[in-house]
């Protein structure tokens, strides 16, 4: 976790979205909300990194995606 800082903070962005589409807790939930129960499995040993290389592919595949319904949308708008 040391070697990037944010990897953690995406771990948990991704695993409370996972909770919140309806995902089954891994762990006796201790509180609430789905980004706390995210840290609580993280915490617990419960969720874990399989391969940054495909999280960090996967996040550069929905950023061009969004950039490609942005410059749509512009198209549209100037039309």
């Amino acid at each position: 976790m040391e070697e990037n800082k944010y990897l953690l903070a995406m771990m948990v962005a991704k695993r409370a979205k996972q909770l919140q589409n309806g995902a089954k807790a891994l762990v006796k939930p201790k509180h609430k909300k789905a980004v706390l129960i995210a840290l609580q499995e993280i915490n617990e040993g419960k969720v874990y990194l399989k391969n940054t290389s495909s999280l960090e592919k996967s996040e550069k595949h929905k950023k061009k995606e969004e950039i490609k319904t942005t410059e749509e949308l512009f198209k549209e708008n100037s039309v």
